[in-house]
This record gives C-alpha cells, structure tokens and sequence, in this order.
C-alpha cells in the first residue's frame, strides 16, 4: 500500500508540474517558480495598449502564499489573465489523522491612475476523495473593497482526475467590489479552505486557481 501511495504522489507531482508548463504555454507568459511560501513573484508583459487596459510596462501583478506550500504564478501578456498553482496545498484523514487546510494569497496590483478594475474573477480547481461517511467541505473568499465567498461540501466522491476539477467558482466583481479610482495599487486576499468532518478517509487537494481581471478606465 505505501509504494502504491508513493508512486500515486509521483504521478501526482509530475501532474501538476505539466499543468504549470501547460498554464504558461496558454497565457503567453514567463512562469516564475517561487522556491518557497512567502515569496513574491512578478509577471513580464509585453508592452501593450489595449484601449481599457493599462499600459502592460505599467502594471505589475506580485503574489505571496502561506500554507499552499512552493505556489508558481502565470500572467497573461496584456494582465487580464492569471493562474497561481500550489504545490502542497492538500489534506485528508488517514491512519495517522485529520488534517484541514488553510491556504491563503495575497495579490498586489500595482497600476497607472486613471484606472481600476473589479475584484477578478476566481475559478477553483483540485481533487476530493471521500470514503464511508467522511465530508470535505469547501470554502473559496476573496477580499478587494468587499467581500466574496462561496463553499460546497462533498461526500461519497472520487474526483481524482488529472488537473483536477472546478471546485468552486467566483465570478468577476460582485460583493468583492473594485479598486478606488484614483489608486495607483490594491490587494486582492484570496482564502482557500477544506475541513474534513464525518467518519472515514478523505483527501482533498487545491491544485490551482486562475480567473480573468477586468480592467477600466474610471469614469
């Protein structure tokens, strides 16, 4: 059982390695490997005017994680696209406990006056594996001028897949809210949670997230 479970998390690493490769591929960008948590990252757009999008050269997009384990950043050539993969971000219930995780990013948008832009939109990807009576509940927010949140909870579930699947999903704006017009910067908080209830083995595991930024002029 254990060389099975160790060739299943090899398999797994190089999943999520191709993904990070397929990632940067479609979004035209440079991916930057981050050798730990906390660190920052920075994308490297091409210089661009696309009318309700700044200037690409004058936008820079950072991004730092607690809990997520080494998190990999991707952003598209014009900033209205990004994907952060995570490495470690994972939990469950085995022999050996119950373990629930907290996964929390920080995006810093750093842009020209005379713009802003709604909270992005926030797509959730992973696996769940549930047996007997065990639960994993799920919960994505993410914090701009306000506050937006979704959870599912799942039971009786194998979604073991490679990539993994839309866990939950945020669309742009909403209770989230934009950035103030007149700001040159804002922060957008992203929180990731699962917690497993019920009685049996589970696992559960945040593999990625991306989503679209819908940049404007201010009015």
């Amino acid at each position: 059982m254990r060389r099975f479970q160790l060739a299943i998390e090899i398999l797994n690493r190089h999943v999520r390695s191709c993904l990070a490769m397929l990632l940067c591929s479609s979004l035209c960008v440079a991916c930057v490997d981050t050798s730990g948590e906390g660190e920052m990252v920075e994308g490297e757009p091409a210089a661009l005017d696309v009318g309700d999008v700044p200037d690409p050269s004058q936008v820079s997009i950072e991004a730092t994680a607690s809990g997520c384990g080494t998190m990999n950043t991707q952003v598209g050539a014009i900033n209205k696209e990004y994907a952060l993969t995570f490495d470690d971000a994972r939990g469950g219930r085995d022999d050996l406990g119950t373990y629930d995780v907290a996964c929390d990013v920080e995006v810093t948008y750093t842009f020209p006056a005379g713009y802003t832009f709604d909270a992005p939109s926030l797509d959730v990807f992973g696996d769940v594996y549930t047996e007997d009576a065990a639960v994993v509940m799920v919960q994505a927010s993410q914090s701009l001028a306000g506050t937006a949140s979704v959870s599912k909870t799942f039971e009786n579930i194998d979604t073991d897949v490679e990539g993994g699947f839309e866990l939950l999903s945020i669309p742009a704006g909403g209770q989230a809210g934009s950035a103030p017009c007149g700001a040159t910067s804002a922060t957008v908080n992203v929180q990731l949670r699962a917690t497993i209830g019920g009685t049996g083995r589970a696992s559960v595991e945040f593999n990625y997230i991306d989503g679209l930024i819908p940049w404007r002029r201010c009015q």
